[in-house]
């Protein structure tokens, strides 16, 4: 494969990941709307999509000629549940208080952080194409802000506000991720972020269930939870990675 189509590949897994993730958002307020709570749809959403994660897992450590690093495999669960268990509840929790649109607007402006990130630590430049296209994200996130602030009220702004810190979160986790996946690879750094994160989420909700604020399992909560892990989780995680891998990640989070 040329240079080029390796980078056109990467930008593909980019953008369909990016439609895929975003996506999310959309699917968990309708599951809110439904009586679901953050907690039962995290529980929903890596209880079905971990196994996915271990069977690639084992068959990515298959295929290697050697075992990776312990360090390596400690900061990709480390990295996974930064991002998709503390970032993931901060960004249900804020969805609780803003509309899906205003909620993937503002997480969507991480890129602006891990250009920032990527330019300090990894000596990436920023280019003016890029700067445009990030001031242009964030007149869209004040424009529909200033909008729901006036309909909606403080509780908008708090949202927003958790929302912002899980972009944040996110950010940092695009930018480290990627040395690691040079030394992992992006299958096996994928299943071990994700199922670390999925035993910390299923921790997290035993405790959950423990203090009796679970609702009860409907048939469409559960269709909504499987929907959200394979279509919004498990497919999306591994083309972000892999875009990672590809393309850097300045240019993928753009």
């Amino acid at each position: 494969m040329t240079d080029r189509a390796f980078r056109t590949t990467g930008l593909i897994y980019a953008m369909v990941g990016t439609i895929l993730f975003g996506a999310k958002g959309i699917v968990m307020k309708l599951a809110l709307d439904v009586g679901s709570t953050v907690e039962q749809m995290m529980t929903l959403r890596m209880g079905f999509s971990l196994p996915i994660f271990l069977i690639i897992g084992l068959l990515s450590l298959r295929k290697r000629p050697a075992k990776p690093e312990m360090k390596s495999m400690l900061l990709a669960a480390g990295l996974g549940i930064l991002s998709y268990h503390l970032c993931t509840w901060l960004d249900f929790q804020g969805l609780r208080f803003t509309s899906a649109q205003l909620e993937r607007l503002i997480l969507f402006s991480y890129p602006t952080i891990v250009a920032l990130l990527a330019w300090i630590f990894l000596g990436e430049k920023l280019t003016v194409r890029h700067a445009v296209s990030l001031g242009l994200s964030y007149a869209g996130i004040f424009l529909l802000f200033g909008r729901e602030l006036s309909q909606q009220g403080q509780d908008v702004l708090f949202g927003s506000m958790l929302v912002f810190i899980a972009a944040i979160l996110f950010a940092i986790y695009v930018t480290g991720s990627k040395p690691v996946i040079a030394n992992l690879g992006s299958p096996l750094f994928t299943s071990i972020a994700m199922s670390a994160a999925g035993v910390s989420i299923l921790i997290h909700s035993s405790i959950t269930v423990g203090m009796g604020d679970m609702p009860e399992f409907s048939p469409l909560i559960l269709t909504y939870g499987v929907i959200l892990a394979i279509f919004c989780t498990a497919l999306p995680s591994f083309m972000l990675s892999e875009a990672i891998s590809r393309l850097g990640p300045g240019p993928t989070s753009a």
